[in-house]
């Protein structure tokens, strides 16, 4: 176990290094969490080459009033870990579609050639409407950026 001596030998000092590395960043920008978030508080996204490295709150938010303290720090623990779900597989990263929902409007589209009609026609057929409202929860969402082109 002679690697773990170098590790920590105060000779070394390597891990002080992998410290400093790991805050290290090339720009700072201003963001906030605001799906779903009630506060909107804003963050400071400390950025490394195109990738969120670390997270702060701002801290220069106007005062509500003088005789108030001021209302910081802002943020909430959801808030300091929102940068993981910006690199987990499950983000959906393209907007989806009901299928159901696209396949009744695609047959209207064909039918009257005009897409505005096509809706129009789609929400006014209460049966239509119910088959693809019908569909929710179901599952069966579809990516729409292989939809664009024939929408």
């Amino acid at each position: 176990m002679s690697w773990i001596k170098d590790i920590i030998s105060p000779q070394t000092r390597r891990w002080e290094e992998f410290y400093r590395n790991r805050f290290q960043h090339d720009r700072v920008v201003r963001s906030t969490h605001g799906v779903n978030c009630t506060g909107g508080c804003s963050w400071q996204i400390h950025v490394k080459d195109g990738i969120v490295v670390w997270e702060t709150q701002q801290l220069d938010y106007p005062l509500l009033e003088d005789s108030l303290p001021p209302y910081e720090p802002r943020g909430c623990q959801r808030g300091i870990s929102f940068s993981w779900y910006l690199y987990s597989p499950l983000r959906i990263k393209y907007p989806l579609i009901r299928g159901a929902l696209i396949d009744l409007y695609r047959e209207e589209k064909e039918r009257t050639g005009d897409s505005l009609k096509a809706w129009e026609n789609l929400q006014n057929d209460s049966e239509k409407r119910m088959k693809y409202q019908k569909a929710r929860g179901m599952q069966g969402l579809v990516f729409c950026n292989s939809l664009v082109g024939s929408i």
